[in-house]
C-alpha cells in the first residue's frame, strides 16, 4: 500500500474472509426458473465467472428478453440437480 495507495497506508480497521459459493458440480447455473420465463437466473460462480462476464451477460439478456438463448446452454440447466435428471 505504501508503494501505490500511500494516503491509503494506515492500520487495517477490518478483515473480512472472502467466501464464495459452486454448484455441486462446478459448473454455472444459466437458465429460466422452473415453470416460468419471467425469471432469469444466473450464477456465475463467484470470481470463476468474471472471465466470462461477457458471454454471461449476453446470455441473461437473450434469456429475459427471449426466453432462449442461440448459445448451448443444456449443461448449466438449473434443474440438473434434480432426482432423475440426467
Amino acid at each position: 500500500m505504501r508503494r501505490y495507495l500511500p494516503r491509503a497506508d494506515g492500520p487495517a480497521l477490518s478483515l473480512k474472509t472472502c467466501m464464495f459459493t459452486n454448484t455441486p458440480d462446478g459448473h454455472f447455473i444459466v437458465d429460466t426458473l422452473p415453470g416460468t420465463t419471467a425469471v432469469t437466473v444466473v450464477s456465475a460462480c463467484s470470481g470463476h465467472g468474471f472471465k466470462f462476464a461477457s458471454v454471461m451477460g449476453e446470455i441473461a439478456a437473450d434469456l429475459a428478453l427471449d426466453a432462449g438463448t442461440d448459445h448451448d446452454i443444456e449443461m448449466f440447466r438449473i434443474d440438473r440437480f434434480e432426482e432423475g435428471s440426467a
